[in-house]
């Protein structure tokens, strides 16, 4: 009925309403009992409001996401049966799970407009920026004595002595790539306000002194040299000798110096020195290790349950899948993924969005690669603005595909 459809919109009003307001409490990192967050309390305030809606969910997606969910069920059962015990922080990792298939749910469904998608885009690019310029105001802040903190940033109002700057680095390195493959051309900004962003991302990625953002970043100029290479112009040409001179530019500041109470230099050397028998990515190759022997006596097929394992963090994304839900929790992820991007393939053709299929491929792709070097996808304030984004690029391919048929339709009826 014509009153229920009103009604529905209303809701889901309320639901775009939440997720805005998720989006923008991102940088404020004030948790509580150590687990949840603002935008966590918001996010589950839009899921409440968006069951009442008149919710249209594939049997695919709801296999998918059952198959998934039992798996981590049986696997957490089996381990408190076998080893008589239950690690109860483990509980809060079916909400972190759960992210993964409730994001791209809700805001697939209420990005439904161009008006809204823009304004959605909008706000996570004010983030975006909002966290770049943080970086420079925390070592200025660091330096003049005003606050007392680790050398590597944390995000707002954390606790700076202990810094979160990986999952920091892993937000602005993703974000970085998305605002150059798409938030910028949705946006309109101009060659000028794209450049400053880019020279600002890239000096506030070496500042956290965190390897993996620049590894990405490295990665996606991979990409852009490929794209040159097949198909050479002064867009690409651009890019490249920009990203040449910043490149040129931060080497030629960082000449030796004794007094260094910036830690600058510590920074620089640590985001572009890399040691696999270090501390960071050895320990990442033991936790993989121990998490493999950890399910070996459930033939690697099913995990311990986040409830069971043995550690919180294993310091990599497959890790800690494999730990909490085996070769079989880690493939059904596989298959959802495969699943979304087949999706947006097929309804990029009809709506003539090739090139946002593109993007959205390209970004799933960073993700995953960033999401197996670390476990960020667990962590709302990494997940819930990437997740977002992905979901308003194929709400975008989406929308496209809607309007092509009515198009469609229109003109076999004109006929």
């Amino acid at each position: 009925t014509m009153s229920r459809i009103s009604q529905d919109k209303t809701i889901k009003k309320f639901v775009y309403l939440f997720i805005c307001l998720s989006i923008l409490t991102i940088p404020v990192n004030v948790s509580f009992l150590n687990i949840i967050r603002f935008s966590d309390i918001l996010f589950i305030i839009s899921f409440i409001i968006y069951t009442v809606s008149n919710l249209s969910i594939k049997s695919i997606d709801l296999t998918i996401f059952s198959t998934f969910f039992g798996i981590l069920l049986l696997s957490s059962l089996i381990s408190i049966l076998k080893n008589n015990n239950i690690s109860y922080t483990g509980l809060a990792f079916y909400y972190k799970y759960s992210l993964i298939f409730l994001i791209p749910l809700i805001v697939i469904d209420v990005v439904n407009s161009k008006k809204r998608l823009i304004r959605i885009v909008s706000i996570l690019y004010y983030i975006f920026f909002t966290l770049i310029i943080w970086v420079y105001i925390y070592y200025i802040l660091r330096l003049e004595g005003i606050i007392n903190g680790n050398p590597r940033v944390s995000y707002p109002f954390s606790n700076y002595l202990v810094s979160d700057a990986h999952v920091y680095s892993s937000y602005l390195s993703f974000t970085f790539i998305a605002y150059q493959e798409y938030i910028k051309k949705m946006l309109d900004h101009t060659s000028i306000h794209s450049y400053i962003v880019f020279i600002l991302a890239v000096g506030a990625l070496i500042l956290t002194g965190s390897k993996t953002g620049l590894l990405i970043i490295s990665l996606y100029f991979i990409i852009i040299c490929i794209r040159f290479i097949k198909n050479l112009s002064k867009k690409n040409l651009k890019i490249i000798t920009t990203i040449t001179f910043v490149i040129t530019i931060l080497l030629l500041i960082n000449t030796p110096k004794d007094n260094d109470p910036f830690n600058y230099l510590y920074l620089y050397n640590r985001a572009t020195t890399y040691n696999v028998k270090g501390d960071s990515i050895n320990g990442r190759l033991q936790k993989g290790i121990r998490a493999l022997n950890e399910i070996s006596p459930n033939y690697l097929l099913i995990g311990n349950g986040p409830t069971g394992a043995s550690l919180k963090w294993y310091d990599g994304g497959v890790s800690i899948l494999l730990a909490h839900g085996g070769v079989l929790g880690f493939l059904s992820l596989i298959i959802y993924i495969y699943m979304i991007i087949a999706r947006s393939k097929r309804r990029s053709i009809i709506g003539k969005s090739s090139r946002l299929h593109e993007v959205f491929t390209l970004l799933i792709f960073i993700y995953f690669i960033l999401s197996v070097i670390t476990e960020h996808y667990l962590i709302t304030r990494n997940l819930l603005p990437v997740a977002t984004l992905l979901s308003v690029i194929y709400a975008n391919i989406k929308l496209n595909y809607i309007e092509s048929s009515v198009n469609a339709i229109r003109v076999l009826h004109d006929k």
